[in-house]
């Protein structure tokens, strides 16, 4: 699957240059859930049985794109408004007594860039796989979860620099650990790696991308609670037969959330997101995210 050679002999400067661009752009993606980030909680183990609907909406800006450290532009213009429908299950995981959440991740959503005047709507590459947990402890507020999540080229516009379609398969592994610090303060920190096969219609190479989150919570109520959040990104340098299109990331983002039950079944969550450090890619000024969770 990771293996899909396509050949690009005679492939031109010209088109060198339009995937370079592309690129500068679609590693937006990364930062628009393509490769699942987990929000504060996302690692908490539900009761057997339980399905979750989740709907995100999602707006990322930016107008600086940095490579290599060094800003290369200032006026990209970019705007996007993102959908996301993620679908879980919580079931037995075959009888082992653990607890594990099959889900797909369906992305969807509309991408200006004033700088080229480019418009693109459509649907996104999309993820399933699911989390297993070895501690599952609702009570005590711990849980340790691993997760694995694929994310297929299914996205619209391929090549065309439309954030949500990268035309590359991916496996994304994640481990993730909550720990209750006090009644009300809580901790999730999760460790992330993902793997990119070749780029299917340039044949273009991407090291895999290390990242890690934290979330630090404060639970106003067992219903209500507000979280600062920190997460920081390594590699994913991205060559094409030998040409550099992208350079390493060395990325972080701070953000801030809000979340309440409405009743026993909906939850609403607001978040601000904003890169504070960017090595490689576009610095997103702001990112304003708002999710409706319904469990049944």
């Amino acid at each position: 699957m990771f293996n899909h050679q396509t050949s690009i002999a005679g492939f031109a400067m010209s088109d060198l240059v339009r995937v370079a661009c592309a690129a500068m752009v679609a590693v937006l993606s990364s930062s628009v859930l393509a490769d699942v980030k987990p929000d504060p909680g996302d690692y908490t183990a539900l009761p057997k049985g339980t399905d979750v609907v989740v709907l995100y909406q999602q707006n990322p800006r930016g107008d600086e794109v940095y490579s290599g450290g060094h800003k290369v532009a200032d006026d990209l213009d970019l705007k996007m408004n993102v959908g996301v429908l993620r679908l879980i299950h919580f079931t037995d995981f075959f009888g082992t007594g653990y607890t594990w959440d099959p889900q797909v991740v369906i992305p969807f959503g509309h991408q200006e860039v004033g700088l080229s005047d480019s418009k693109t709507s459509g649907l996104g590459d999309i993820t399933f796989g699911g989390t297993l947990w070895t501690i599952a402890d609702l009570e005590r507020n711990e849980h340790l979860g691993w997760s694995v999540f694929f994310t297929a080229p299914t996205g619209s516009d391929k090549d065309e620099g439309f954030g949500l379609s990268n035309n590359r398969w991916a496996v994304d592994f994640q481990v993730g650990y909550i720990k209750g610090l006090t009644d009300k303060i809580s901790w999730d920190v999760i460790a992330e790696t993902e793997f990119y096969s070749d780029q299917r219609s340039t044949d273009s190479k991407k090291d895999p991308l290390f990242q890690l989150h934290n979330h630090l919570r404060y639970n106003f109520t067992p219903e209500t609670y507000a979280a600062i959040t920190y997460r920081h990104n390594w590699g994913a340098k991205e060559t094409l037969e030998g040409a550099t299109l992208a350079t390493s990331h060395d990325n972080g983002t701070a953000g801030f959330t809000v979340a309440t039950m409405v009743n026993k079944q909906l939850q609403l969550m607001g978040q601000v997101m904003r890169d504070v450090t960017v090595r490689e890619g576009v610095k997103i000024d702001n990112s304003l995210q708002f999710r409706l969770a319904y469990f049944y």
